[in-house]
């Protein structure tokens, strides 16, 4: 994929998880329906100037929109503050389903804290953009265990927290928990969730690890206070 493919692909994701269409995009910037539609399928370069009128309408680094993905690509770009893709899985009791997520995580210059841009709840982790909320926020790494804190883009008054211990096995996976507000009930609530460096198969084992176990209602009831039991192995 060509740079400006990977580009209008990035822009367009930023479009979608901020609610816009493509013709309110094109007003803020003052270019055509027409234009912006060009730009988002790769089809035409953007100038500097252009590329932070849009990094500024969704108030971003000019980076993110030329983060890329592919590793041959990456060989010949200078380096970008993007460093990796996180997916989170949660399991949703009422709609008795796996939601998943996205978590893009870049670089902040001079800091030891990680930006972090998560796509919560989307149909196709592929295309992220079309996410049900999205979060922007930072992060910060210790040895066993990274902590987020992140708020909603579409809601600024919703704060959500994320702590995640890190596996002592180094696995790909990481288990943790999410607080905040509901978006659904608008009601503080702790859900138990799973991080991956890579898509995970959506079946009944996958399930099985994200539901509450005997042991973490067991704890909860003797202390008073939720916790996670069970850690990835």
């Amino acid at each position: 994929m060509a740079i400006d493919e990977h580009v209008g692909k990035n822009i367009k994701k930023y479009r979608l998880a901020y609610k816009l269409t493509l013709e309110g995009l094109a007003k803020e910037i003052h270019k055509s329906k027409s234009t912006m539609s060009k730009y988002e399928k790769g089809l035409i370069s953007l100038d500097v100037a252009t590329l932070k009128e849009i990094a500024d309408v969704f108030q971003i680094s000019p980076a993110y929109l030329l983060a890329v993905q592919d590793e041959e690509l990456h060989a010949r770009l200078e380096p970008g503050e993007f460093l990796d893709r996180q997916h989170m899985y949660s399991y949703d009791g009422r709609s008795r389903r796996i939601l998943k997520s996205v978590m893009e995580r870049y670089q902040i210059p001079g800091s030891e804290q990680i930006g972090i841009q998560l796509f919560y709840d989307v149909q196709d982790e592929e295309s992220c953009g079309n996410c049900k909320t999205f979060y922007t926020g930072y992060s910060r790494r210790y040895e066993f265990v990274e902590n987020y804190n992140l708020q909603n883009q579409n809601n600024p008054t919703e704060q959500a927290w994320i702590c995640c211990i890190n596996s002592l096995n180094r696995t790909s996976r990481r288990t943790g928990m999410l607080t905040g507000l509901s978006y659904k009930t608008m009601m503080p609530v702790a859900i138990k969730v799973m991080l991956s460096s890579t898509i995970l198969k959506e079946d009944d084992e996958l399930v099985s690890s994200l539901l509450l176990t005997k042991e973490d209602i067991k704890i909860s009831r003797k202390y008073n206070l939720f916790t996670i039991d069970q850690f990835m192995e």
